[in-house]
């Protein structure tokens, strides 16, 4: 028996909206249908062999009470399957009745068409690991593209903007909707204000990964922010992979790649060579710079969000309060680490800038072995006096070279003006000004 094609639900979208679709899923067996609140049932009630994996609506920007249109349409096709608005700017103050209604993300309009796409391809690859006919049990799947070239095409059409996706109905791999019969959580790894993290064990393969699990599903936004972040940045070999996102009982669970090995903030603990310390930071300088390359800033730069695994390579992690600034307003709070944070992002103008000012802590650090600050007041970090100097780091460690230490503090300037633009910038005078490092005859080791 044949399966039914996966069914995106269309309401209520805009010629040039579908037309963008229509471009997005050309290249597989992927049936779109237009649909409104007055036809639902009917298409219910005629189709319920169809595989519905994401369904997308248009809010009318001069009907009222369009959160309980998304709740009738939620009725209709259930909790799991991913749901899509798109907002005009009348209606952006009421984006959160449509979240608490049923929606799981959400676009405003005039679409961003780069945007659009990662967050509609990140929600198209969880509704068809979810999809399965209404009135049957989930089947076995098949490929479904039209050719073997049929991604890359898409690929080219975005000027390969877009080929870190990989939708996951061309995985010739049954995938539960459920964590615990697709994945086997193995370790509770920490937790903390946002969710739990475990280490899991992919069922059948033995793989492991680290799941992020929210405490809610109202951090479902913050879940596919990330997810979209992540897949912007896959190409990168010291930026954390993303492996999926799942939905189980209404959370977005992010699967993340596990890393064996310690974080940066043990290693230092225990002491490392002038080596190690040089090599990490030109990895972890390449990782920020790429992310810079494609307008997104970290904002939480830190030992502890670093690790290196056993063969050395480091990985960049927790994109969680990352900002991708090709869609997004740069700053708007003071979240990040206390003693890695600049002046602006305290007062909530964060900027690429800001992740050089935790760059040039962390080579501070390594070059001292000291911290140029120490702020501890986290219930009142306003209160903190942002007057205070670094010392020189020469003044800890006389035998580091001049050229180094002007270039730890040109990165700890309070002045935006005066400190590198982004971590390109930084890399480049680095590269310029102290050609051997990453040889260990700059940065002297630890313990």
């Amino acid at each position: 028996m044949v399966s039914p094609s996966d069914t995106i639900l269309l309401f209520d979208l805009s010629p040039a909206e579908k037309d963008l679709i229509q471009g997005l899923t050309s290249s597989f067996e992927i049936e779109t249908v237009d649909l409104s609140l007055a036809t639902i049932g009917n298409f219910a009630h005629h189709f319920p062999e169809k595989k519905i994996c994401l369904i997308v609506y248009h809010i009318d920007a001069y009907q009222k009470k369009q959160n309980y249109i998304i709740r009738v349409i939620r009725a209709f096709v259930g909790d799991h399957i991913p749901f899509l608005v798109l907002v005009p700017p009348q209606k952006t103050d009421e984006i959160e009745k449509y979240l608490r209604a049923g929606a799981d993300d959400y676009m405003e309009l005039p679409l961003n068409e780069n945007r659009f796409s990662i967050g509609f391809l990140i929600l198209l690859e969880l509704g068809q690991a979810i999809s399965q006919p209404r009135n049957a049990k989930l089947q076995e799947r098949k490929e479904t593209t039209k050719s073997g070239y049929g991604w890359q095409r898409i690929i080219n059409y975005f000027q390969k903007e877009l080929s870190y996706f990989s939708p996951k109905s061309l995985i010739q791999r049954v995938r539960p909707d459920s964590i615990s019969e697709r994945w086997r959580q193995v370790k509770k790894l920490g937790q903390g204000g946002f969710g739990v993290v475990w280490l899991v064990e992919e069922i059948g393969t033995g793989r492991l990964a680290v799941a992020k699990i929210p405490h809610s599903s109202e951090m479902n936004i913050g879940i596919l922010r990330s997810a979209a972040i992540l897949k912007r940045l896959i190409h990168h070999p010291n930026i954390v992979h993303l492996v999926e996102v799942v939905k189980d009982a209404g959370r977005l669970i992010l699967i993340q790649e596990y890393v064996d090995g310690p974080t940066l903030q043990q290693l230092l603990e225990v002491g490392i060579s002038g080596f190690d310390k040089e090599t990490c930071f030109l990895q972890l300088l390449s990782a920020v710079s790429y992310a810079h390359t494609h307008k997104i800033m970290h904002r939480d730069i830190k030992p502890e969000n670093i690790m290196i695994n056993r063969s050395g390579q480091l990985k960049l992690l927790d994109f969680g309060i990352a900002q991708d600034l090709s869609w997004q307003s740069p700053g708007g709070s003071s979240v990040g680490t206390l003693n890695f944070m600049p002046p602006e992002q305290f007062e909530g103008k964060s900027c690429i800038a800001s992740d050089v000012w935790a760059l040039g802590v962390i080579l501070y650090i390594f070059a001292a072995n000291a911290v140029p600050y120490l702020l501890q007041n986290d219930n009142y970090p306003m209160d903190i006096e942002l007057n205070v100097e670094a010392r020189a780091p020469r003044k800890i460690n006389p035998n580091l070279p001049v050229e180094l230490e002007a270039i730890i503090m040109r990165c700890l300037q309070k002045d935006l003006r005066k400190r590198y633009r982004d971590a390109t910038e930084l890399q480049e005078a680095l590269r310029t000004a102290c050609p051997r490092f990453g040889k260990g005859e700059i940065i002297p080791g630890r313990g």
